[in-house]
């Protein structure tokens, strides 16, 4: 009676094995196959960004010309760094002619290099979108309407306005698919996941801004004393980035999936990388690396091509796959933790 009593108890029991990296995908795969309609909202905002109107900033077109004259004649007596001014001038020029402000509304961007900095600095959580990264020129039926906003302030209202709503719509959308990649899971409300998302992007943006600010600042002083010295160190400061971002890349998950408050989710997510960091760090280059491979297919039909649409929906299932993948693999992870550390504290006792 006393062995049948401790092998049922299910503190005393081994936890049971988390979810592997090449499972995690294999069940987000399975989760989106069955359900396709959870590829409608990407799909849906990318069809917006590209046959919608566009807002453009034509008043930055007369601002950037006056900073660049300043750094040319800054650096007048060297050649090669005037050559290198001119092709920023003119990649400046270009994203200008071609970003479209709506494109806030996705806080997941992907495609074209210059926007990479945009899907960093928004990675919290949001509607992926490729159009968002690929900003088109041109559709199948001819050219976007073109809506113009003529000064900063407007610029920042409509920024910040279509950013929230993004932001809204996204933790709708991460909050549906948490629910087909754990049903047993008792997902927060959408509300709560808005706002908090929110405060998530803020403390994203605010801290990213100082780190880089600090970073910047300290490498310029160290390096105008030692110059390999002041390499060496901002190389460190990137890498302390990097690693912040690996450990927190789960904050999202928590605070959808267990409703945790964005420090506490935040701490989660470093408590579930820490003990699982391998595992953790080879999944998200695979997703990573998954993304980068399939963009390469994503952006070869031509911006008037309908065969762009066939991107759009390969787009839009990989998408809805990896984010189900990153809820089954942070679910699984995250249980298990709780499971053997309330395993070991039941023997210590």
């Amino acid at each position: 009676m006393v062995e049948s009593i401790f092998v049922e108890n299910p503190i005393s029991r081994t936890p049971s094995k988390p979810v592997g990296v090449l499972a995690a995908f294999a069940a987000g795969f399975d989760r989106v196959a069955a359900k396709p309609i959870l590829i409608l909202p990407p799909l849906i905002l990318d069809l917006f960004l590209w046959f919608g109107p566009h807002l453009t900033l034509p008043f930055l077109v007369s601002i950037v010309p006056d900073g660049i004259s300043g750094l040319i004649d800054s650096f007048s007596a060297d050649p090669t760094m005037v050559e290198r001014i001119d092709v920023l001038q003119q990649m400046l020029n270009l994203f200008i002619e071609r970003y479209n402000l709506i494109s806030a509304l996705s806080s997941l961007p992907a495609g074209m290099p210059f926007n990479l900095l945009t899907a960093l600095a928004s990675l919290p959580a949001g509607i992926p979108s490729l159009m968002a990264g690929v900003m088109p020129a041109n559709t199948p039926i001819g050219q976007s309407q073109i809506l113009e906003i003529g000064d900063l302030s407007s610029m920042v209202v409509v920024w910040a306005g279509m950013t929230l709503f993004g932001l809204g719509f996204g933790a709708f959308y991460h909050r549906w698919l948490a629910q087909q990649a754990a049903p047993e899971a008792e997902v927060a409300t959408g509300w709560i996941v808005w706002i908090r998302m929110v405060l998530l992007f803020l403390m994203v943006y605010i801290g990213g801004f100082l780190w880089i600010l600090f970073m910047a600042l300290l490498a310029s002083i160290v390096g105008l004393l030692v110059p390999l010295i002041g390499t060496i160190l901002l190389f460190i400061l990137l890498s302390l980035l990097f690693w912040a971002a690996v450990y927190m890349a789960f904050t999202a998950h928590g605070i959808v999936l267990y409703g945790f408050r964005v420090v506490k989710a935040m701490l989660e997510s470093v408590r579930v990388v820490r003990w699982n960091l391998l595992s953790t760090v080879g999944f998200l280059f695979l997703c990573f690396f998954i993304t980068w491979l399939s963009m390469q297919v994503w952006v070869l039909p031509g911006d008037d091509s309908w065969y762009r649409l066939l991107a759009l929906v390969g787009h839009a299932f990989v998408s809805a796959t990896l984010i189900a993948a990153s809820y089954i693999f942070y679910q699984s992870r995250h249980s298990w933790l709780v499971q053997m550390q309330a395993s070991l504290t039941a023997q210590s006792t």
